[in-house]
């Protein structure tokens, strides 16, 4: 079974505003000679309760880089709203620190130097209690991102580098995982709601160990639009 939070999730999408919304097509060589602007990924996660029902969340959790964001808040960094019995959220005092956000994108750096970034599993929905259920987390394949015409253009990487080089730290558990170990990780909610996680390009330090203060706040639900932001990639 899929959890959406779907009145939100449409919200979003529908107000990214014409010509900033990008299109996925497979890499051609006329895509070939337009300069790349950014990349993003995407944090998959699924729940398993000890009954076997199994909560994914596949709608947000994306990071990334832009050639028009900058490493604090812009137009890309879409906010999280609400309660939800299954989501990722990204964690960045940079941007606000008192926010969660379904997308964080940072300047974009052809040089590839270091970068991390802070999300969380959470479950803060009380209709049901993931407290005991298992976890598994999934980084999506590497989207390209390209602009022409002042359209962003997203093509799935063939070239599969950058992703194998995250490192995952469970914070919670001090403990690093390769990419490759993600798939047999033995992950769990371990008695949360709120389960704190780094991804790490780069080599991880005894830095990247430090676990970051959640200030996560339930607040009441309510639609946002955005008019022109990149935001979310498209489903």
């Amino acid at each position: 079974m899929r959890y959406y939070n779907k009145l939100l999730i449409l919200a979003m999408l529908a107000g990214l505003g014409t010509g900033c919304t990008p299109t996925d097509n497979q890499e051609s060589d006329s895509q070939k000679t337009l300069p790349q602007v950014g990349w993003y990924m995407r944090i998959v996660s699924n729940a398993t309760t000890s009954q076997g029902k199994v909560y994914t969340h596949n709608t947000a959790g994306v990071f990334g880089e832009l050639d028009e964001s900058i490493d604090g808040l812009d137009r890309h960094d879409v906010p999280a709203k609400g309660s939800a019995i299954l989501q990722v959220r990204l964690v960045n005092d940079d941007l606000d620190s008192t926010q969660e956000y379904y997308s964080d994108y940072r300047s974009y750096d052809q040089n590839d130097t270091k970068q991390s970034w802070d999300f969380m599993v959470i479950n803060n929905d009380n209709s049901v209690d993931l407290s005991n259920a298992s976890l598994n987390l999934d980084i999506q394949n590497l989207k390209q991102l390209y602009k022409s015409n002042g359209r962003y253009t997203e093509v799935s990487a063939n070239d599969t580098k950058k992703r194998d080089s995250i490192k995952l730290i469970d914070l919670d558990n001090q403990t690093v995982y390769s990419y490759t170990d993600l798939k047999t990780a033995n992950l769990h909610m371990d008695g949360k709601h709120i389960r704190k996680f780094r991804l790490v390009l780069g080599e991880v330090t005894q830095d990247d160990m430090q676990v970051f203060v959640s200030k996560i706040q339930i607040k009441p639900y309510k639609l946002q639009t955005f008019t022109d932001g990149f935001g979310l990639p498209p489903e």
